[in-house]
């Protein structure tokens, strides 16, 4: 079994994983681009996103992994 799909599993049916993904939206599609989102996502939500997976952290940088692109797909489409 793919270890993304079962994340996504995972993380899907957590509700406060939708809630951090539909708020910080631009603030996560930024850091697809290499964006800093240092600013725009507070530090807590941004451990809770590292420990998630959604987001992996390389030294002061933030990226989106394959899950969290996953999610952000998933949530966008579920959008009315």
């Amino acid at each position: 079994m793919n270890p993304v799909q079962t994340d996504l599993d995972k993380w899907s049916s957590d509700r406060s994983v939708e809630n951090m993904i539909e708020y910080y939206r631009a603030s996560l599609l930024e850091s697809k681009d290499g964006e800093i989102i240092v600013d725009s996502i507070p530090k807590g939500t941004r451990k809770r996103l590292l420990e998630y997976g959604v987001l992996r952290k390389f030294g002061t940088k933030f990226e989106l992994t394959d899950l969290g692109m996953k999610l952000l797909q998933k949530y966008s489409s579920a959008r009315p």
